[in-house]
């Protein structure tokens, strides 16, 4: 079996030196190429690939991703983990040796090589994954809801991606977007005390959704959505800002549409604002309020 600490010696070398491009690793047997790179993007290793499928994945502060590359003065496909905490590069650099090592008889390259995602998640299972974007339900949730939105108010924007307080605003009206996974109830939580105080005509969307092989994706919103005339380099940013760029896994999960619910925001809809204390004034020190709503019992329309 390779040696794994030579590897991880030569690939702690190179991250060191900080020196840009790539370099094949020579501590490898023959017929298992594989190269430590340093990009613009961050720094890891890459080994060929020969599909053109795509891969993108983030773990902890790694990427996972397909890439092209030209090397040797040929354009190849590479597999290639990558990350930017320089100050982890000796850390990083005992999993990018494990990556690279093909294992007896080429075994583990010919695993990695079958199937990149697998390696991926039980890299993920492993070392946790850091991750505070939303789950895929709540993006594909307000995918839905914007195409409805955008038939009578086209100039809507999708300001969820710009870490906006609402999820869909035009010149005119405030959408906003709640989504569950569980089948009873539907309390949702409000995000501060101005998400629903609003100088627009503000409505909230609620969605009931469960996974579901039949289901909607993020990628089958996303082709409805450019079918219908959205810009798709604009959606691809949006998505890969969320956490969900082109060839995420999780942009295939399906979920079908239990139920969704369209709530006015009125003078009757129960919500905390500095009217709801002594002097209409929020007391002072109090930075943010996030509160729970019960949507039993209130008026609403379906869609």
């Amino acid at each position: 079996m390779t040696n794994a600490m030579t590897i991880l010696d030569e690939i702690r070398t190179f991250f060191a030196a900080q020196a840009k491009g790539a370099k094949l690793l020579t501590t490898l047997p023959d017929g298992y190429p594989a190269y430590v790179i340093r990009l613009p993007e961050g720094f890891g290793v890459a080994v060929e690939w020969d599909r053109d499928d795509a891969v993108s994945e983030h773990f902890a502060n790694a990427h996972f991703s397909s890439s092209k590359m030209t090397l040797g003065g040929s354009e190849k496909n590479l597999l290639t983990l990558t990350s930017y905490r320089e100050e982890l590069r000796n850390e990083f650099a005992c999993v990018c040796a494990q990556f690279v090592d093909p294992g007896v008889d080429g075994r583990d390259r010919k695993a990695l090589l079958d199937n990149p995602l697998s390696w991926w998640k039980h890299w993920r299972t492993l070392l946790g994954n850091v991750i505070s974007d939303k789950a895929p339900y709540s993006v594909l949730c307000e995918m839905v809801a914007l195409e409805h939105v955008l038939k009578s108010d086209p100039d809507a924007e999708w300001t969820a991606a710009k870490s906006g307080t609402h999820d869909i605003e035009s010149p005119t009206n405030i959408y906003e977007v709640k989504s569950t996974i569980r089948r009873y109830g539907a309390d949702v939580t409000i995000s501060g005390q101005f998400q629903l105080l609003t100088p627009k005509p503000t409505d909230l969307f609620f969605c009931r959704v469960e996974e579901s092989p039949a289901g909607l994706s993020i990628n089958d919103m996303k082709m409805r959505l450019v079918k219908s005339g959205y810009d798709e380099s604009l959606l691809e940013h949006q998505l890969k800002v969320q956490g969900y760029e082109f060839g995420a896994s999780s942009r295939d999960k399906k979920y079908s549409l239990l139920e969704r619910r369209i709530y006015h925001i009125d003078d009757k809809f129960p919500k905390i604002t500095a009217q709801s204390f002594k002097g209409d004034k929020i007391p002072r020190g109090i930075a943010h309020i996030t509160y729970s709503v019960d949507l039993e019992g209130i008026d609403f329309l379906t869609w």
